[in-house]
């Protein structure tokens, strides 16, 4: 991959984590790299395929992330401390995550993003699932209910919560974290 074009990326990423998908223009990545407008348009002739590129770049991500996790054999409760501290991190550097903000907007994304964000919320989701599954079989977790609809609970509340701590206290996010995970314990 081209250095330009993972520069392109990173900063399309980053605007859409700090301002959102329809808050930023080509314009303003060409001026933020010191490129021509014509360069953004060459990697990525339409913003559909910056979009969807980054969130294909943030699904193999997630895939390197849950290998990362089983080659080191955490166990669930590790795992699920570990997915929390990615949006603890997005927390402090004051950004939503890519399925909070793109799902903000989501009636005016290109299908093929649609695509893509449906894809990635999908898999966290069924991954979140395994997890809390495979930990309450074992005595890690105890919960109500089946862990699909806890993983969607877990999950609803960091893409939200990101959210409110730009209009709350940042701290409130880590005291939704700690519910989250207190929920949990047998």
């Amino acid at each position: 991959m081209s250095l330009t074009r993972e520069k392109i990326l990173e900063l399309g990423e980053e605007l859409i984590l700090r301002r959102g998908y329809n808050a930023f223009s080509y314009q303003d990545i060409s001026s933020e790299l010191g490129i021509k407008n014509a360069a953004v348009h060459y990697y990525f002739p339409a913003k559909e395929n910056l979009g969807t590129s980054i969130i294909k770049n943030t699904i193999l991500r997630f895939e390197e992330m849950q290998d990362n996790l089983n080659t080191r054999e955490f166990d669930e409760w590790g795992q699920l401390e570990a997915f929390f501290k990615f949006y603890l991190k997005s927390n402090r550097e004051d950004k939503i995550c890519v399925i909070g903000s793109l799902g903000s907007e989501y009636q005016s994304l290109a299908e093929t993003t649609k695509k893509e964000l449906q894809k990635l919320t999908i898999s966290i989701i069924e991954w979140l699932g395994e997890i809390l599954e495979k930990g309450r079989n074992k005595g890690i977790f105890k919960f109500n209910g089946d862990s699909k609809s806890r993983a969607l609970l877990i999950l609803s509340c960091l893409v939200a919560g990101l959210q409110l701590a730009r209009l709350m206290d940042k701290s409130d996010f880590k005291a939704i974290q700690l519910q989250l995970l207190d929920d949990l314990k047998p």
